[in-house]
């Protein structure tokens, strides 16, 4: 029996020795996962006080440890090794472990990792808008204070219409002067307007002092929000605190200028007054009233405009908010996707590939084993039979029959003996 004649062994695959650097990884990978996940749950602050804490910040890295552990390294050495064989299903179990542990570990470490830089990136956002808000009730101020000059114009007017029509009766156009009913009314309206005017200086002069204190509240939130040796959950505190203030100083500061009171003097105005048996004094006096009022309503319509919501302090950041702000540490979630999901499945990968070429190189020759029939294939295997037409298989028949085979063998004639 020659050396082709031997009956060749069975095609089997040897259990592949595992090299040293992949006993490590298997080890070293979980193990840098539990870590970060450790860290990743002290900074989302479920690192409660106590043994309840403690027990909680140990059991969970833990636990994941063991688990990626014995999903990556089952993965590796079953699941590839039948998959590598032929058998299917042993492979998809493989990668849909490895997809489940690897994407639960990355959207639990990744949150962790980033949530301090996006708490302070959403507190700096705050600030931002808190400064735009306070300018533009600062504005809004700035308006109301528009109203006090016209104030004093009026004011100052009417005491001069008082007097001209004390020495000269320049209003009432009735005699020469003198202390009569047109006198009286006016000197009643410069009363008022007198009033007004000293109550909305003093309220000019309390909303510069408002602005100022405002600045200055505004200037230590910004402190309190750069001061990076402060933990950020400290700095988030100390705002809070700060933003409170602000709602009190935006509120005195609205209320500075006395627009209501204002408001309710252009009314006054607008209804004007009515002088006795002086109808036509009235007519005059109303109409300069009227005047005074209408100069007033535009003043103060337009220090009612530019009004904008206050921004609202956010809340404290969640591991879900978190990946909204991915796009800004792109380079840290690429990290940890290699580590947690990305290097894992390479190795799968590269350990299927690995096994697929040591069994060629076991058996080159094979081509794999052959396809399985089924009832089927005999009839998708027949091929259509040629059937002769009608005519042609007459004349066959015909010259069949004409034809006489005589198949007795010849009889040879002589003269007998």
């Amino acid at each position: 029996m020659t050396t082709d004649d031997k009956p060749k062994k069975p095609d089997r695959l040897k259990k592949p020795e595992r090299a040293p650097y992949l006993s490590a990884v298997l080890v070293i990978l979980p193990l840098i996962s539990a870590i970060m996940l450790w860290t990743a749950l002290r900074n989302l602050g479920t690192a409660e006080s106590g043994f309840t804490g403690f027990l909680k910040t140990l059991l969970l890295p833990l636990a994941a440890f063991i688990v990626a552990y014995a999903v990556y390294r089952m993965a590796i050495e079953k699941a590839a090794t039948l998959f590598s064989v032929g058998y299917v299903l042993a492979g998809i179990v493989g990668l849909v472990s490895i997809l489940i542990v690897g994407a639960s570990l990355f959207m639990g470490t990744l949150p962790g990792l980033i949530i301090k830089q996006v708490e302070e990136r959403r507190l700096q956002v705050y600030a931002s808008e808190t400064a735009r808000y306070s300018d533009v009730r600062t504005a809004h101020g700035a308006q109301a204070g528009r109203v006090v000059p016209v104030v004093m114009a009026i004011a100052a007017d009417l005491d001069t219409k008082t007097e001209c029509e004390k020495t000269s009766s320049c209003v009432s156009l009735r005699g020469s002067g003198g202390y009569g009913s047109t006198t009286r009314t006016l000197e009643a309206l410069a009363s008022r307007a007198a009033a007004v005017r000293d109550e909305a200086a003093a309220g000019l002069q309390q909303r510069d002092a408002v602005r100022g204190e405002l600045a200055d509240h505004l200037a230590r939130m910004g402190t309190v929000l750069a001061d990076e040796d402060r933990d950020v959950w400290e700095r988030r505190i100390a705002l809070r605190e700060l933003d409170a203030g602000l709602e009190q100083l935006l509120n005195r500061l609205d209320e500075a200028v006395p627009t209501a009171m204002l408001a309710a003097y252009a009314g006054e105005l607008r209804t004007g007054v009515n002088i006795p048996d002086r109808p036509d004094v009235t007519a005059r006096v109303n109409a300069l009233l009227a005047g005074y009022a209408a100069n007033l309503e535009t003043v103060l319509g337009q220090a009612g405009t530019g009004a904008i919501e206050r921004p609202a302090f956010p809340p404290r950041t969640g591991a879900i908010q978190t990946l909204s702000y991915v796009g800004e540490f792109a380079p840290v979630a690429l990290l940890v996707l290699s580590v947690e999901l990305v290097f894992p499945l390479v190795l799968w990968v590269y350990t299927v590939l690995s096994l697929l070429w040591a069994r060629y190189q076991a058996n080159p020759d094979d081509n794999g084993p052959a396809p399985r029939e089924s009832d089927f294939d005999d009839l998708t295997n027949l091929r259509p039979i040629d059937v002769p037409k009608r005519r042609r298989v007459r004349k066959l028949v015909e010259s069949d029959d004409d034809q006489d085979v005589d198949d007795t063998p010849p009889v040879r004639r002589g003269r007998a003996r």
